[in-house]
């Protein structure tokens, strides 16, 4: 994965999310095509984690309500298409219909604020 621009995002509280969306480039055909995609950033036990924003099972987004992931203990994230369950540090699938963990995607904490992915290539 090869960031090729960053944007600035406020780092979130303890147990809250920021989304953002950034644009991808993939190839078919010989044709390079820009693809909108959404990603999410969040703070659990102090520390921050970013993901791309895309259920590994549907492709789905996980927040049903914009920028809800949390479980109502605040322990999990949860797909609220099917139901999987993540964990917040590390995005590793730990229950429901997930053939694989959430996308981690690269940022810098600044302190006040974080410096996440604006397109990827």
């Amino acid at each position: 994965m090869d960031v090729i621009a960053w944007q600035r995002l406020a780092k979130p509280d303890e147990r809250q999310a920021h989304c953002f969306d950034y644009r991808t480039s993939i190839c078919i055909q010989g044709k390079t095509v820009e693809l909108k995609q959404q990603g999410f950033a969040i703070c659990y036990h102090g520390h921050v984690h970013v993901f791309r924003n895309a259920c590994p099972h549907a492709g789905s987004p996980l927040d049903w309500n914009p920028g809800e992931f949390f479980s109502e203990d605040g322990r999990e994230l949860v797909c609220h298409t099917h139901h999987a369950r993540f964990d917040p540090a590390s995005g590793e699938c730990l229950a429901g219909p997930c053939p694989h963990g959430l996308e981690v995607l690269p940022f810098h904490d600044h302190g006040d604020y974080l410096e996440v992915p604006a397109a990827i290539r």
